[in-house]
């Protein structure tokens, strides 16, 4: 029997391992035991879009740069987030970007300023 690793398509929580066997494929999950976010954005203009990234870490140690997230803002109406991490400035202000892990624990956050569109 051997393991092959598979790389979700989006981020949303816990490592996928598939295993062959006489029934087919066999899904694992792998629970997460911390979330941190390694690439953000401190500040975006009102209609623009940044794109933030993290990574699950599992209780061994072992870094998941491909672990399944939940990504979600602390004030829609001034920043979203997509189920990718790219967040949208919406309206001038601030707001928390969050991410956690839908499997196991952990969670990240960070602040995002939205500074008003530049009128010429």
């Amino acid at each position: 029997m051997s393991l092959l690793r598979t790389v979700p398509a989006i981020f949303a929580a816990g490592m996928t391992l598939a295993a062959c066997s006489d029934d087919g494929p066999t899904t694992i999950e792998i629970p997460l035991a911390q979330v941190e976010i390694t690439a953000g954005c401190s500040a975006i203009g009102e209609g623009e879009s940044c794109p933030m990234q993290a990574r699950g870490i599992t209780a061994d140690g072992e870094i998941l740069t491909n672990a399944i997230l939940r990504w979600s803002s602390s004030a829609t109406e001034i920043v979203q987030v997509n189920a990718e991490g790219r967040v949208f400035g919406i309206s001038p202000g601030k707001a928390t970007i969050i991410v956690e892990a839908a499997l196991g624990e952990g969670s990240d956050s960070a602040e995002v300023f939205v500074f008003p569109r530049t009128k010429f």
